[in-house]
């Protein structure tokens, strides 16, 4: 089963004052329950960018004691590590975009939306995916990088004719996607 997650921003301390209303001190935990909770050996777990804001001591065993497959898709925030610094954590790293096949539909992950309606920060990248979403036929992308907040802009997508689900864990309950979830059909 494949699963799919964003914007864990482990250990990222000032997120939780950017977000008192979905992040409280600790969310670290509550997602490493969650994921423990649905992973098993056989799985995969789709990291979709803002993986990390720093690696403390003994978070690389607790990370990869959970089981399954790990795969980072970077984001913004997981350009700030050293090259090679995220590499024991997971099993493939990309560094902007990558496809999976569910069932006979392709899935585009991507951290950036193909729109952003609260920021006009990485608007080349919002372009790039937009473009790689029509440009490969896709049915979905799946991404992050749009965080909650209380005027309820999520992501702007739809303007460009692009079907999208945002997987940020203050959506998600803390909780990955699993395929199954997903709005293809």
């Amino acid at each position: 089963m494949n699963y799919f997650i964003a914007d864990c921003h482990f250990f990222h301390s000032n997120i939780v004052r950017l977000n008192p209303l979905k992040r409280k001190p600790g969310f670290e935990i509550r997602i490493l329950e969650s994921l423990r909770a649905v992973l098993s050996k056989d799985d995969r777990l789709f990291v979709i960018g803002d993986f990390a804001w720093r690696l403390p001591e003994g978070f690389l065993e607790e990370w990869t004691s959970l089981p399954g497959e790990k795969i980072l898709v970077m984001g913004n925030h997981d350009w700030w590590f050293k090259e090679g610094e995220l590499s024991p954590f997971f099993d493939y790293i990309y560094d902007f975009s990558c496809c999976v096949e569910i069932g006979n539909k392709k899935v585009l992950l991507c951290h950036f939306p193909s729109k952003d309606l609260r920021t006009y920060r990485y608007l080349e990248l919002q372009e790039r995916i937009t473009n790689e979403f029509k440009d490969g036929d896709y049915s979905l992308l799946i991404h992050g990088h749009v965080h909650w907040n209380s005027y309820g802009v999520f992501c702007g997508c739809h303007l460009n004719c692009v079907k999208c689900l945002n997987v940020n864990v203050e959506f998600t309950g803390f909780k990955p996607i699993s395929e199954e979830e997903l709005p293809l059909w």
